[in-house]
């Protein structure tokens, strides 16, 4: 017997695998969530498979489009009460939503263990997003179920926690599928629609009906662009403008080249089919897109947490953040790194009315001037105006050198973009501007709006409530089942002096929970990796000792080296000429 199975999760793919070993049949496994579910489903008969095992919502979808028997995980008792050990104690409302399986059986635990979570059940994908806004506005702010509702939940700014399945239910969905290897049988419907598509070599073609399904794609758009036309793509709100409007028009990213993408309907057909035609963008130069790139409403799958702020700096910033979501005005972000301004940046926009469009990011720390060049006075610059409708995040922005910046202002006073701007920079801008290191035209055009973001050492009373979201993502990536962490291990986390700040923290738990041997995180192994992260840091700490000439020469050749030995942006930094800095560089 071969047995498909298809995980939702990566950190599920590495369950089945490990338990897939002891079995009698050959097992593959695949990552797939819904859509992209169904789609390796459709294609397991003609690659020999006999069974198919999924899990919740996209088991469903897969029974509805393939004939091969499909085994559904179940989501075991054992399964909800680690899920709902990590969460009880989350401060707000929680709520769990879910098909059948899911919510039937997590109300039964909850009644059982007097927790106050309520439950909510729906009977298809469509439901989940209408059923989570109605818990949103009734202050909800925890959702517990399946990928698909966490998904939704995180994009609404609610805090999603996966139940992720353990070792007992894929053991028990080995054992059926032994029991359904009987029943399979293969069909694979194919279509013929090629005839009404020109083929072109370097363009890629997609045909979905009005149910959302694929049911055509060339060579181009197979063999190149699926998978990211599948990551960036939000194909139901496309396929709706397009059969509503009568065309859909976007820009995609694929290996450092631009696509654009232009959906339309095909004529002749019962019931409507729409094609969406993929065209690489003109003079395209791979040298140009490093540091540039786009994110869709799909790939934004780990949004700024909101719900677990208490009542310090952070909460005033967020609701500032979702005052400005809906502005036209140009907004910046600073703060120290690591304290999340590109995720603010993110959840601006995927809260605003424009959050099914593009979201272009521009790394101004990676680009050099030969790049800006080309993205602001050569044909390439329309890369930015292909993204009007949408929002472009330049990202440090100070770390741009005055040259750039001049040509930056320019560009933008001479074309007038019709796209938001969101731009962020460290907490120093304006000490930078004061000694002519960052122009003050620049700034106050693009810092219409301003927000600042605290380091974690101003809000450490978040720690335990960030350090529990980060536990449940990563029991998500790594196959693990961490019901919590012990408060004396919190203690010490909010000892720590963070100066790598959230994005410190996330790295801290990250290795935790992968080190982890028990059910809790506990405090030797938090004071093991602190340890190691003080070691890290006093080996990277400039060390102030010797002459005054002496301490110089290791400023100025510090400086040097965190900026790439850039001779102009050091010079820059440090307030003097290039001739100053050569100078002092060659007598060091």
């Amino acid at each position: 017997m071969k047995v498909l199975a298809i995980a939702p999760y990566d950190g599920l793919k590495e369950l089945l695998i490990e338990l897939g070993r002891n079995q009698e049949f050959e097992i593959h496994v695949e990552v797939g969530d819904l859509e992209k579910g169904v789609e390796l489903a459709s294609r397991a008969a003609d690659h020999g498979f006999d069974i198919i095992i999924s899990r919740g919502g996209t088991a469903e979808l897969i029974q509805k489009k393939v004939s091969i028997p499909v085994i559904e995980i179940e989501v075991s008792g054992y399964d909800m009460l680690r899920v709902l050990t990590l969460v009880k104690d989350y401060p707000g409302k929680a709520a769990i939503v879910g098909f059948p399986p899911i919510s039937e059986g997590a109300a039964t635990v909850c009644q059982i263990l007097e927790i106050d979570i309520s439950s909510y059940v729906i009977s298809k994908e469509e439901e989940v997003k209408p059923t989570l806004k109605r818990l949103l506005e009734k202050g909800y702010e925890v959702i517990i179920g399946d990928v698909i509702t966490v998904k939704e939940a995180e994009i609404l700014g609610l805090n999603g926690v996966l139940i992720t399945s353990g070792k007992e239910s894929i053991i028990k969905a080995y054992q059926n599928a032994n029991k359904m290897h009987n029943y399979f049988s293969i069909l694979r419907r194919k279509l013929s629609i090629a005839q009404q598509i020109l083929q072109e070599e370097e363009e890629g073609f997609v045909v979905f009906d009005r149910s959302f399904n694929r049911v055509y794609s060339n060579t181009c758009f197979s063999e190149q662009l699926g998978k990211t036309f599948k990551a960036t793509i939000n194909i139901k709100e496309a396929v709706t403008e397009v059969i509503s409007n009568g065309e859909h028009t976007t820009i995609i990213e694929n290996n450092n080249v631009f696509w654009k993408v232009k959906g339309t309907k095909l004529q002749g057909f019962e019931t409507p089919l729409v094609v969406f035609r993929l065209q690489k963008m003109e003079s395209n130069n791979k040298k140009l897109f490093n540091g540039i790139n786009i994110i869709s409403s799909l790939m934004n799958t780990s949004p700024l947490k909101t719900s677990f702020i208490k009542d310090n700096p952070m909460k005033n910033v967020i609701q500032t953040a979702e005052r400005y979501s809906e502005k036209d005005e140009f907004i910046w972000i600073s703060g120290e790194k690591g304290t999340g301004k590109e995720k603010l940046a993110q959840y601006i926009h995927f809260r605003s009315s424009k959050r099914s469009l593009p979201l272009l990011t521009i790394n101004c720390s990676l680009l050099t001037a030969e790049q800006w060049n080309l993205l602001l006075n050569g044909e390439e610059k329309g890369l930015l105006a292909s993204n009007d409708k949408g929002t472009i995040f330049f990202k440090n922005i100070d770390s741009l050198a005055l040259s750039i910046q001049h040509q930056l202002l320019s560009y933008l006073m001479a074309n007038h973009p019709k796209c938001r701007f969101i731009a962020s920079s460290g907490d120093n801008i304006l000490t930078m501007i004061e000694r002519n290191s960052f122009s003050h035209d620049l700034y106050y055009l693009l810092a219409q709006l301003t927000l600042s973001l605290p380091p974690l050492s101003k809000r450490k009373e978040d720690i335990d409530h960030i350090a529990r979201i980060f536990i449940n993502e990563y029991n998500t990536k790594y196959g693990k089942q961490i019901a919590g962490i012990r408060t004396d291990a919190i203690e010490e986390l909010e000892n720590f002096s963070w100066p790598g700040n959230i994005t410190q923290l996330k790295q801290v738990i990250s290795e935790s929970v992968l080190l982890a041997d028990g059910p809790f995180i506990e405090k030797d192994e938090i004071n093991h990796i602190l340890k190691t992260k003080v070691k890290d840091m006093e080996k990277n700490q400039l060390v102030l000792t010797g002459t005054l000439e002496e301490i110089e020469q290791k400023i100025i050749r510090q400086v040097w080296l965190e900026e790439g030995m850039n001779q102009t942006k050091t010079a820059e930094r440090l307030g003097i000429n290039r001739t100053t800095l050569w100078r002092k560089l060659k007598e060091s």
